[in-house]
């Protein structure tokens, strides 16, 4: 197996371990089967429930906007409707909601 091979093996075995959960119950997500995994639980709520709503506020002009956050795919960027500002995550977060929102993305939960 060459070095590119096995690079590649390496990052689809953690985009597994690291998946996003499959059922939506409402805005949350039973989380009772979660396993260790280089994701970490920050932002489950007192009901071991992955929640599926966050508050994204604009640094620029703290305009607060409640979204539905995606399961499938990490959001890295998101213009904030008042302002137009754009945001992206900073460095180490995957997404805007890790990094402005009230809770971090489902996958990160």
């Amino acid at each position: 197996m060459s070095i590119k091979q096995s690079s590649i093996m390496i990052w689809v075995l953690v985009l597994v371990s690291c998946s996003s959960p499959t059922k939506n119950d409402t805005m949350t997500t039973d989380n009772n089967n979660a396993k260790d995994s280089c994701c970490a639980n920050h932002s489950i709520n007192a009901d071991s429930k992955i929640v599926m709503q966050s508050e994204i506020t604009c640094p620029k002009c703290g305009h607060k906007k409640m979204e539905i956050m995606p399961t499938d795919v990490c959001t890295i960027k998101y213009n904030c409707e008042k302002c137009s500002e754009e945001m992206r995550p900073k460095d180490g977060d995957c997404c805007v909601f890790c990094t402005h929102g009230t809770y971090q993305c489902p996958s990160m939960q």
